[in-house]
């Protein structure tokens, strides 16, 4: 597990020099398959060239919310982030914190790709690496799929969505 996750990091600090930030101020909602969960949404606003405040709702159990920020490196694509968790199974609710590593790089004109890597506290605590491709049709709306595998017995999950950027 921490060689994933140590693996993860190397990818996004390798391909950090080749990558150029973009604005991250959007909502998006879709899919998500976590668990017996069925839809996400979620939305971030970036507050200035350095930080982004961002915030998630999804279907697991009853719901489940993530809300935090992201850091962004000066002249770097890499992101440092962090925030809060709670899980709702009916009776049975826990709540945590999140830490995590990423990095966002064009691979085309149309196309951007986000890797990422994250510890959260809750459910016993999980580490999970994550992957997503977004196709961007115009200036501000745009399709994603990403894939997020997690660790220590928790399911791993699947979304496929739209975005529509500020």
């Amino acid at each position: 597990m921490k060689t994933l996750i140590g693996l993860t990091a190397v990818l996004a600090l390798s391909i950090a020099a080749t990558a150029q930030a973009e604005d991250r101020t959007y909502v998006s909602g879709g899919y998500n398959d976590f668990g017996d969960s069925n839809f996400y949404i979620k939305a971030s606003s970036q507050f200035d060239r350095n930080w982004v405040f961002e915030a998630e709702a999804f279907d697991i159990g009853d719901v489940g919310i993530r809300a935090g920020a992201q850091y962004l490196i000066d002249n770097n694509p890499i992101f440092l982030k962090g925030g809060v968790s709670h899980y709702d199974f009916g009776l049975d609710d826990d709540s945590g914190v999140y830490l995590g590593v990423g990095t966002v790089m064009p691979v085309t004109g149309q196309v951007s790709a986000m890797f990422d890597a994250s510890y959260d506290t809750a459910l016993d605590g999980y580490a999970s690496v994550g992957a997503k491709v977004r196709y961007n049709f115009d200036r501000n709306f745009a399709a994603d799929v990403g894939f997020r595998g997690n660790f220590n017995d928790i399911d791993n999950e699947f979304r496929i969505g739209l975005t529509y950027k500020f």
